[in-house]
């Protein structure tokens, strides 16, 4: 972020049925330069409150009508008020029992009467020293959230411009190997099948490349997604490449429609089945279940993605959701490095988690879960 960050007057607000009271507390906060609030009743605090974010009440106990216990109660019950840090300001005994039901009703603090000024504002500071951290916190994430989507535009518009060029190699290639391939020797011919090669190598790094990216920008707002129906498009999209290797993906139970980015939830099984068809081993077709997990909470989806495949090493295991990760036995398949990272990705977003097991030579078993609903 470029130059000093500035954040709204810091607001208190002291609330006293008695004016005196009210005046030696705004002459003591002066000296901290925030701006001060004062509310002679619970409901003229309750007034504040809706058209002003304090950091800090400091509130009587005992006040006729409502008392601070009472507001207390109500500010934490509604949404915008609940997080504001109440100091109860008492005349009553330390070791009096309600000084546990003003902690039960939302109290940070007590501050005794007679008021200590040092120890007032020492506590006070405290609070007003979290506020700033808490501003500081959400400048941060609002420019991280406006990064990542300036940086998800960006490598839309760069995917567009590099992979018009690279289009243009492609359709140039397979017309020269069409329509004049009998004017070129066989070093000639073979040049151009390598350039046709690389230009879809590079078509494949754009396109996951952008799906990476994409992974943590802002999206479509969750929705409830059919997951089953989810893998039957998914299979049905991939049928070409299962019938050119006699593959055969299995589906045991009826996984749960969870709330979720749809367009993700493609993605991750997509990245999952097609990783199990391409890396299978060379004397076997590939054979992939997909099977749903009996799981003690209601509120979770669990399921495996198992795979006869090549496998991996158990040393490997742990570096298989980096971007741009090789594993030692996939040399000689074509592949990014990206498709696992961005699975990795979706599941963290989703609050889920992904455990893999795996045998070389024989085969990897992916565990998820995820929650049925997204927590805010």
């Amino acid at each position: 972020m470029s130059g000093a960050q500035s954040y709204p007057a810091t607001k208190i607000l002291v609330v006293d049925d008695r004016k005196e009271n009210l005046y030696a507390m705004e002459k003591i906060l002066s000296s901290l330069g925030c701006d001060i609030h004062m509310a002679h009743s619970g409901n003229e605090a309750l007034s504040y409150t809706l058209r002003h974010d304090f950091a800090l009440i400091l509130l009587d106990v005992n006040m006729p009508e409502m008392d601070g216990f009472e507001l207390a109660e109500i500010l934490r019950s509604h949404e915008d008020t609940k997080q504001i840090p109440i100091i109860f300001v008492t005349a009553i005994n330390k070791e009096d029992k309600s000084v546990f039901k003003g902690y039960e009703t939302g109290a940070v603090d007590y501050l005794f009467k007679p008021v200590d000024v040092d120890i007032l504002l020492s506590k006070v500071k405290v609070f007003l020293e979290l506020n700033k951290k808490k501003q500081e916190l959400v400048a941060i994430q609002s420019e991280l959230e406006r990064s990542n989507q300036s940086l998800t535009e960006f490598a839309q518009v760069v995917s567009h411009d590099l992979k018009n060029p690279l289009h243009a190699i492609s359709g140039l290639t397979e017309l020269m190997l069409t329509k004049n391939a009998g004017q070129l020797d066989e070093r000639g011919q073979e040049s151009l099948r390598l350039i046709a090669s690389s230009a879809e190598r590079m078509n494949r790094l754009i396109t996951d490349l952008l799906a990476f990216a994409q992974v943590n920008a802002d999206s479509s707002a969750c929705q409830m997604v059919d997951l089953s129906q989810v893998i039957c498009d998914v299979i049905s999209d991939l049928r070409a490449r299962l019938e050119a290797e006699r593959g055969e993906v299995t589906v045991v139970g009826q996984l749960p429609s969870i709330e979720a980015d749809p367009t993700q939830m493609y993605q991750l099984f997509q990245n999952l089945l097609a990783n199990g068809i391409k890396y299978h081993a060379q004397d076997r077709p590939p054979r992939i279940v997909v099977r749903q997990i009996e799981v003690p909470s209601p509120d979770i989806c669990c399921f495996t993605i198992e795979d006869n495949g090549i496998g991996m090493a158990e040393s490997e295991l742990e570096s298989i959701f980096t971007p741009f990760t090789r594993l030692s036995n996939a040399r000689g398949y074509e592949g990014t490095g990206l498709g696992l990272a961005t699975v990795h990705n979706i599941i963290k977003r989703h609050q889920g988690f992904i455990q893999v097991t795996s045998s070389l030579g024989e085969g990897t078993v992916f565990k998820l879960a995820l929650p049925i609903r997204q927590s805010m």
